[in-house]
C-alpha cells in the first residue's frame, strides 16, 4: 500500500478566540512548519506521483469508502464508472472531451461536453458549450447548447434538487461596453479585441418532451455587481474596500505568477455548487483566487440589483474568501487561496456537513512555493473563515496540480481527492493514510498499458503550466452503493480499463 500523510485538525473548544481569528494563511504556514519539522522525507518521495503506474495502485477495503467512482479524461469522449477494485462498471460515450460529470438520482449521467472549436463563437480553457444527459444504457435523452456571440457555457453545470440545471457561462462585452462600465482601457487585451468576458449563471429547466433545449427560469450576471474607484463620472463608482459585496472591475492579477495571460477571461469561474437548505450558490473564481457566495432566493429582477431575497442583498456577494487583495483589503501576505477549484458545501449527513471544501491549487503561493492542499473552512464574514481541516503532503511538492482538480468528503469521513493534472485519484482518511488510489489510464488515443507512463501535454494561455499529462482529469466523484441512481441497475464489474 502507498502511504502518505495528511494534516487533520478540528478546532478544539479550548482554543482561544484569539487563535481562531488568525488568518488562515498564517494558520496553514504554522501547521506546515510543525508537520515538516516532525518528518524526514526521502528524496525519492519528491517525485513519487510521477512514478505511478496507471490503474489501481492502492486499495484497503477495510478503510476505503465502498462505492463507485465517476471520472473521465478531459480530452476523451468517454466517461467511466469504476468500482474500488478499479474495474469498469459502466461507461457513456459522447462526441467530445469533458469537464465535470454527475450521476442523477434516476441513474442518468449529466455531462459537460466540450464542443469543437468551430462550434464555439468564443471561449478559452474550460470552454464546453454543451450539457448532455445520458441514460444508463448510454442513449442521450437531453441536451442543451449555449455557444452564441454573447454567452458561452464553460467548466461546470450541476443538477439541482428540483430537476433543473445550474450552469455558468461567459458573457462577452465589447471594449466600448467595458470602458463604459468603468474598466481601465490599459487592462484590455488587444489579442482578444480588447473584450471583457464577464460571468453569468443560468438556471435551466430542461425540455424533456423534445429532449433538447429548455427554459431559463433564473439568472444572475456579474456585470450587475461591480465597483470601480477610478472614474467618478462612470457607473459603479465607489470605494472598493468599503464594498466587499461588489466585485472590483479593475482587478487583474497581471503580475501574479500563474495568472492567465488571456485577460479577457477576467474572473474565470471554474466551478459552481448549490446549497438547497440555504438556497445559496458558491462559485470559484480562478483569476480572483476567491470563492464567492450568492443568494439564490432572489427573483431574476432582484438578482440584478442590491436588495431582495432572504438576506436583503439582492445578487450582491454575501460572502467572499481567499484573496483580500482583490478588493483592496490586504496583500499577498494575507492570501489563502491560489487559483483554487471545486468549492462546494459538504453534503448533509457527512462529517463536516455545511462546511465548505475547496481544492487549493497553490500555484505560486506568497512564500514562493507551489504545492496543492485541500481545505475545509467555515465562513466567518467577508474575507474571513475558520480553518476546520486541511490536507497537504508531507513533501508538499509531491502533491501539486496547478490547474483543474477537486475533492469530495465521503460518508465515512474520508476525502476523495483528484490531482487532476496527473490523473491521480486518491482517498485519504483522518488517520493520515492513503487507503485507495487510482491513476486514470485514459488518454485521447485510448487507454494506456499498465506499464506505460502518461506523456506531458501543453496548456495554452497560462504562463508555463508545469506537469500536466495526457490523462488530465477535471474531477472525480464517489457514489455509495446505496445511491438512489443505482436502484434497479445492474452493477456488474467488467475488466480493468488499462491495457495489459
Amino acid at each position: 500500500m502507498i502511504v502518505n500523510q495528511l494534516l487533520y485538525r478540528r478546532p478544539s473548544r479550548s482554543r482561544s478566540a484569539r487563535q481562531d481569528r488568525r488568518p488562515l494563511a498564517r494558520q496553514m504556514a504554522r501547521q506546515m512548519a510543525r508537520q515538516m519539522a516532525r518528518q524526514i522525507v526521502a528524496p525519492e518521495q519528491l517525485e513519487q506521483r510521477f512514478a505511478l503506474t496507471v490503474g489501481l495502485t492502492a486499495n484497503n477495503p477495510t478503510l476505503a469508502a465502498a462505492g463507485y467512482t465517476l471520472f473521465g479524461n478531459s480530452f476523451s469522449p468517454k466517461t467511466y464508472l469504476i468500482d474500488t477494485a478499479g474495474k469498469e462498471v459502466n461507461s457513456w460515450t459522447s462526441t467530445g472531451g469533458q469537464t465535470s460529470s454527475y450521476l442523477l438520482e434516476n441513474g442518468n449521467l449529466l455531462r459537460n461536453t466540450i464542443l469543437p472549436a468551430g462550434q464555439r463563437e468564443f471561449g478559452h480553457n474550460g470552454a464546453t458549450g454543451l450539457i448532455e444527459e445520458f441514460a444508463w444504457d448510454g442513449s442521450r435523452v437531453w441536451s442543451f447548447q449555449m455557444a452564441t456571440d454573447t454567452f458561452q457555457l464553460h467548466h461546470d453545470a450541476i443538477p439541482m434538487p428540483n430537476g433543473n440545471v445550474l450552469a455558468i457561462a461567459w458573457e462577452r462585452h465589447t471594449a466600448d461596453e467595458s470602458i463604459a462600465m468603468g474598466r481601465n482601457p490599459v487592462l484590455l487585451n488587444p489579442a482578444t479585441n480588447r473584450e471583457v468576458w464577464s460571468e453569468a449563471i443560468f438556471e435551466i429547466k430542461p425540455d424533456r418532451t423534445d429532449g433538447e433545449g429548455g427554459e431559463i427560469v433564473w439568472e444572475w450576471h456579474l456585470k450587475d455587481h461591480l465597483v470601480q474607484q477610478r472614474y467618478p463620472d462612470k457607473p459603479n463608482y465607489g470605494i472598493v474596500s468599503a464594498n466587499p459585496q461588489l466585485v472590483h472591475l479593475n482587478y487583474v492579477p497581471r503580475t501574479m505568477p500563474g495568472a492567465d495571460t488571456h485577460i479577457a477571461d477576467w474572473a474565470h469561474f471554474n466551478s459552481i455548487a448549490y446549497n438547497a437548505a440555504l438556497d445559496q450558490i458558491i462559485v470559484s473564481s480562478r483569476e480572483f483566487s476567491e470563492v464567492w457566495v450568492i443568494d439564490h432566493s432572489t427573483t431574476t429582477e432582484q438578482a440584478a440589483g442590491h436588495t431582495g431575497g432572504r438576506l436583503g442583498k439582492g445578487g450582491d456577494l454575501i460572502w467572499r474568501y481567499g484573496n483580500p487583495a482583490s478588493w483592496n483589503a490586504g496583500t499577498r501576505a494575507n492570501q489563502a487561496l491560489y487559483f483554487q477549484h471545486n468549492a462546494h458545501w459538504i453534503d448533509s449527513g457527512r462529517p463536516g456537513a455545511g462546511n465548505i471544501l475547496v481544492f487549493n491549487n497553490g500555484w505560486f503561493r506568497a512564500n514562493g512555493q507551489s504545492f496543492s492542499s485541500v481545505m475545509e473552512i467555515r465562513p466567518a464574514g467577508y474575507g474571513r473563515a475558520q480553518l476546520v481541516w486541511n490536507y497537504f503532503a508531507p513533501s508538499p511538492r509531491s502533491f501539486f496540480a496547478p490547474i483543474v482538480s477537486g475533492a469530495q468528503r465521503l460518508a465515512n469521513g474520508n476525502t476523495l481527492i483528484t490531482e487532476g493534472t496527473t490523473g491521480r485519484l486518491f482517498e485519504v482518511t483522518p488517520a493520515r493514510s492513503i487507503v485507495w488510489q487510482y491513476v486514470n489510464p485514459v488518454t485521447p488515443q485510448g487507454p494506456l498499458a499498465r506499464s506505460a507512463k502518461p506523456a506531458k501535454v501543453n496548456i495554452t494561455g497560462l504562463n508555463g503550466v508545469p506537469d500536466v499529462f495526457v490523462n488530465l482529469t477535471f474531477r472525480s466523484l464517489r457514489y455509495a452503493p446505496t445511491f438512489a441512481g443505482f436502484s434497479g441497475k445492474t452493477l456488474v464489474a467488467g475488466g480493468v480499463i488499462e491495457r495489459a
